[in-house]
């Protein structure tokens, strides 16, 4: 089973003034589904359009879709049902500094096609087209590296282990914080901040908080394996919002000598029972209430951000910025020393 990393999914973006609402049924469903019906909606209409560059005080939105590498191909395609069938279809558009067209491409409905970012790309953008639809079912889009697009299973994502450092002797964890409209994405640059990581990622809204069974099994084989072949002798997992911080606990205790990494970001014990309580086959949870006392076990986990006592006027831009950027904040020098002050 192999799991990666870049494959990156875009929802229904409820709040966008990018979606086509004229006579039409918009219903929000559980697990973030869309059902939405329009009996008379017109062929070539662009019923929502997701942007690869931030445009609040225009679009109100953010950035809804990853930067891509000029010259490398990606492959595009959506999860979506329709009636009459294959009444949909998808139109990527890539933009240039003067917001002109510079080429598109379309994906019909089920096709998961190969697309090349031109050279001269500054941002792009995906639009759901309607040839004759008049209803559907909609879950995503999603976009991936076009050599790793095949191994993706059960919607979960390991990465390779990135910026080898054979000097240093501990791995990284890092868990993507899921987005409201989005799959969390951790950039390369804030990536580079960190030796020996691993970024874990998943399609999932609320990524099933990282728990379900056969990948939680998967990523502590992962991280075993690792360790052995690295001679790694700690490893820390690291959260940077409320999903990913539960996950760095919940992973951290599986482990002697390892260690969390969080920000103030946490849930109630009720919230995130309720977040598993459709998905309890396939998922075990943990006894949340004593999860979350373990945040302030000084010996095993470190709060290395403090949200609540940023000045409100931050508060509206950080919510539109990816939190990721808080990962900046760890500083690695005085982890490394409170980890060896802990060892077991």
């Amino acid at each position: 089973m192999r799991y990666k990393e870049e494959v990156y999914f875009a929802y229904w973006d409820i709040q966008s003034v990018s979606q086509y609402l004229y006579g039409s049924s918009v219903r929000l469903l559980d697990g973030g589904h869309v059902l939405y019906e329009n009996q008379f909606m017109p062929s070539g209409t662009v019923i929502h359009e997701w942007h690869s560059r931030a445009n609040y005080q225009a679009l109100r939105n953010t950035s809804q879709l990853p930067e891509l590498k000029r010259g490398q191909n990606y492959i595009f395609g959506s999860h979506i049902e329709t009636i009459p069938e294959n009444s949909t279809y998808l139109k990527v558009e890539f933009m240039d500094a003067r917001d002109e067209e510079i080429s598109n491409q379309i994906i019909k409905q089920g096709e998961r096609v190969s697309v090349c970012v031109p050279d001269s790309t500054q941002y792009y953008k995906v639009q759901l087209v309607s040839s004759g639809c008049h209803r559907f079912l909609f879950e995503g889009i999603y976009v991936a590296e076009e050599q790793i697009a095949d191994y993706t299973v059960d919607r979960y994502w390991i990465s390779d282990l990135l910026h080898q450092d054979s000097e240093k002797e501990t791995m990284y964890v890092c868990f993507t914080e899921p987005e409201l409209n989005r799959t969390g994405f951790i950039p390369e640059h804030v990536r580079e901040h960190f030796s020996n990581v691993l970024i874990v990622n998943s399609s999932y809204r609320e990524a099933l908080l990282y728990m379900e069974e056969r990948f939680y099994e998967t990523l502590l084989e992962t991280i075993e394996e690792l360790a052995q072949e690295h001679l790694f002798e700690k490893v820390a997992f690291v959260g940077y919002g409320a999903i990913s911080n539960i996950a760095a606990l919940h992973y951290s205790k599986q482990f002697g000598n390892s260690y969390a990494l969080v920000t103030d970001e946490f849930l109630s014990e009720l919230d995130y029972q309720r977040l598993l309580e459709r998905y309890r086959t396939r998922v075990n949870p943990p006894i949340f209430k004593e999860l979350l006392l373990q945040q302030f076990n000084p010996t095993k986990v470190k709060e290395y951000a403090n949200l609540k006592t940023r000045p409100r006027e931050l508060a509206n831009i950080e919510y539109l910025l990816d939190k990721s950027f808080l990962l900046q904040a760890i500083d690695l020098e005085k982890i490394e020393e409170w980890m060896r002050e802990n060892e077991n």
